[in-house]
């Protein structure tokens, strides 16, 4: 998740496909790819912090899943948000999309 936001970050769309910039054109292309940076590298971030919460057994488990859980929907609105707001659609992949 971290070499995606990084990626995304540095501008390269290693991890897009091109059907997206086609579909989206370059200025909303840019603009929904600024959009994926903070919710992939928060992600990524989280995933390291539970772990380590994890292994040092800091949290019982049912906490520990209720937190993650919690944690877990802020960067799934992030990306919901992201795909509404350049897309004008909530899911960005969903069969019938057409380039307007």
């Amino acid at each position: 998740m971290l070499v995606m936001g990084s990626s995304h970050l540095m501008k390269k769309d290693y991890f897009l496909p091109e059907k997206t910039r086609v579909i989206l054109g370059e200025e909303k292309f840019q603009s929904y790819q600024r959009g994926l940076i903070f919710p992939y590298l928060f992600l990524g971030t989280l995933m390291i912090c539970m772990t380590i919460v994890e292994m040092k057994k800091i949290l019982q488990s049912s906490t520990f899943i209720a937190l993650y859980l919690i944690l877990l929907v802020i960067p799934i609105i992030m990306f919901i948000a992201n795909n509404k707001k350049n897309t004008g659609r909530y899911w960005f992949w969903v069969n019938g999309f057409k380039k307007e």
